[in-house]
């Protein structure tokens, strides 16, 4: 600790400039502001009558403070996939009966200050202190160095809420997030060193608050102190460093400069507990899914077992009306949407995830707080569409009259829509996402018996089939999307006239001139073609299983099969997520059935018939 400012200037005159201080007091870290280091109180706080925060002084001993343990019994640990679903289940419906006023995200007190990540210098008594689910700031989770020197102006009105969601102060002493891999790390020397690309650097700069002595080194390599995660333990510091390298790029397509995987969830993460838990469990799963798989899959057992319990007791706190949880559980829901697709689940965990993540992504929506969020809600509301319209087709339209897509939601992806918005799941294509639900609703309709038990077309369906179809053939990717990009919206565009025309009935079952199946033929090829300009190893795939499932629900023809199956391969050797594996197990199970019973529609079908459950995210 640096020490005090000898002469603290008692007048509104200063006789030089303060930069941002990585050593002041910890109000003004956490407000990312400057600090005089006058004490007891600095000039910034008592301006803006904020409670001035100071570390306590290093102690002389390095004695080790021993780590929280959990004094319950641990939840009987459900199997990697399967014995979890009712577990999900249970979940799901506790936070779809929270849904009530009383749960609405409430304003916190603008003057609560917590520092969620301490600089190195701080005692481990005091680093524990402040490890609870403390807040980011997500106005400062953009693309900027956050010690530069060139403003020297101190902000007197700033904004009146600086943090999203605090939990409440009896939670901050939690069990360990993975207590049986977890070892105290903060005496233990060992680093992990890796180069990581802008991204990331940037978003861990966000995330930590480097010592002097620690600073980031500018070309990109980042040590990370074992003291970086309290009560973390070795596999931890392996999977972020996996996650940041490997399975944030796999989850993203690559369609934008910023990956919101690292950029939003990581400063998250290390300010919410359950996020980072539910980041490292998605890591080891992918990890397992992937060639680079251990040979015993207890590491990402264990840890998925316990971000399953971090999450359910959350969403007791939650139910409880604890509504300052609101973001981590929705933030939480959707990655634990992806973690099942990573790790290839086939039980429909997911479809559980998905349901709670329509609610708590409204309620986030609809809350008091939503405007200091940033840009995160619109993030959220891509990563929910896609995971959405692409598990759709997964759902029997016949028995399933339940619909994914909220009002709220549908209203702020057509906002997004008309912003030209291109993410990192739904790359140009986030209009085509909610036509796809939009299909789906036409052939629940569709597929419901009339009173006199005939399923025909009414003019209502007619009507609207022209309207979608209209929709779908009028888009065309934004020209300032990437190449890559481009050709991937065109391809879900192809996929989507197939969904929508498929609908009608299934292709083989017309005449060989019939027009319908003209144009489903005309459809593949056009999709064959697009597919065969950019390689089956970049990292825009990772957001084309949902449309070669309808390509390939959607002929028969051997040899627009096999490109299918080879890229599908190709796919999972290089991005390595789990339902790449499943989809071309499902494709495959359907190119033996008679070409007359094959149709996109019949995939849930065949999920029945061979007991795979899983969602095309």
């Amino acid at each position: 600790m640096s020490p005090t400012n000898p002469t603290p200037s008692t007048s509104g005159m200063r006789p030089m400039p303060i930069i941002r201080s990585r050593t002041g007091c910890f109000t003004c870290r956490k407000r990312k502001k400057k600090c005089d280091e006058s004490k007891p109180i600095c000039s910034g706080c008592k301006r803006n009558k904020l409670d001035c925060i100071w570390p306590e002084p290093a102690p002389t001993s390095n004695a080790k403070v021993p780590t929280t343990t959990n004094n319950n019994a641990r939840v009987a640990r459900p199997s990697f996939g399967a014995s979890s679903t009712g577990s999900q289940t249970s979940i799901a419906s506790s936070i779809r009966h929270s849904q009530d006023p009383d749960h609405e995200l409430e304003q916190h007190d603008p003057h609560s200050v917590t520092d969620p990540v301490l600089p190195d210098s701080i005692p481990e008594h005091d680093r524990e202190i402040h490890n609870g689910d403390s807040s980011p700031t997500y106005g400062d989770t953009h693309m900027m160095d956050a010690d530069v020197e060139g403003d020297t102006q101190i902000d007197v009105d700033d904004d009146p809420v600086e943090s999203v969601v605090d939990d409440n102060a009896q939670h901050h002493h939690q069990p360990s997030p993975s207590p049986s891999s977890s070892t105290s790390s903060s005496d233990n020397p060992t680093t992990i060193q890796t180069t990581y690309d802008p991204d990331t650097a940037n978003a861990l700069t966000l995330a930590l608050q480097p010592s002097p002595e620690s600073g980031l080194p500018l070309n990109g390599s980042i040590v990370m102190p074992m003291s970086m995660l309290p009560e973390q333990g070795h596999h931890s510091y392996e999977l972020l460093s996996y996650y940041l390298a490997r399975t944030a790029n796999s989850m993203g397509n690559g369609s934008t400069d910023v990956n919101p995987f690292i950029s939003k969830l990581i400063p998250l993460a290390f300010s919410k507990p359950l996020v980072l838990q539910l980041i490292l469990a998605q890591s080891a799963a992918h990890r397992q899914a992937s060639a680079e798989r251990h040979p015993s899959d207890e590491v990402a057992q264990r840890y998925y077992t316990d971000s399953l319990r971090m999450f359910r007791n959350v969403v007791d706190e939650y139910v409880s009306g604890n509504a300052e949880n609101t973001l981590v559980l929705t933030v939480g829901s959707l990655i634990m949407c992806l973690t099942e697709v990573a790790k290839g689940d086939i039980h429909g965990t997911i479809f559980d995830h998905l349901t709670a993540s329509k609610s708590l992504v409204s309620t986030l929506l609809t809350g008091a707080q939503n405007h200091v969020y940033d840009d995160l809600p619109d993030f959220l509301i891509e990563y929910y569409m896609h995971i959405a319209a692409t598990s759709m087709i997964s759902i029997d339209p016949q028995y399933n009259s339940q619909s994914l897509l909220s009002p709220d939601i549908e209203v702020r992806a057509r906002n997004l829509v008309g912003r030209k918005y291109v993410g990192q799941l739904c790359g140009c294509w986030l209009e085509i996402l909610i036509l796809i639900c939009q299909i789906f609703h036409l052939g629940q309709v569709m597929s419901s018996p009339t009173e006199d038990g005939v399923m025909s077309p009414s003019p209502d369906n007619i009507v609207n089939f022209a309207f979608l179809q209209s929709q779908v053939m009028g888009f065309y990717p934004d020209p300032s999307v990437t190449p890559y990009t481009r050709l991937a919206g065109l391809v879900w565009k192809q996929a989507a006239l197939l969904y929508l025309w498929t609908v009608l009935g299934k292709p083989h079952q017309q005449p060989q001139d019939s027009f319908q199946r003209a144009l489903i033929e005309s459809a593949v090829a056009e999709a064959v073609t697009l597919l065969d300009q950019f390689p089956a190893t970049v990292r825009i795939n990772t957001s084309l299983c949902w449309p070669l499932a309808v390509i390939g629900c959607s002929t028969s023809d051997p040899t627009v099969q096999q490109v299918l199956r080879t890229r599908l391969q190709t796919m999972l050797d290089t991005i390595g997520l789990g339902n790449m594996r499943q989809t071309l197990v499902l494709l495959e199970h359907i190119w033996e059935l008679p070409p007359e019973q094959v149709s996109p529609w019949i995939l849930c079908r065949a999920m029945r018939e061979r007991q795979i459950w899983i969602s095309f995210a």
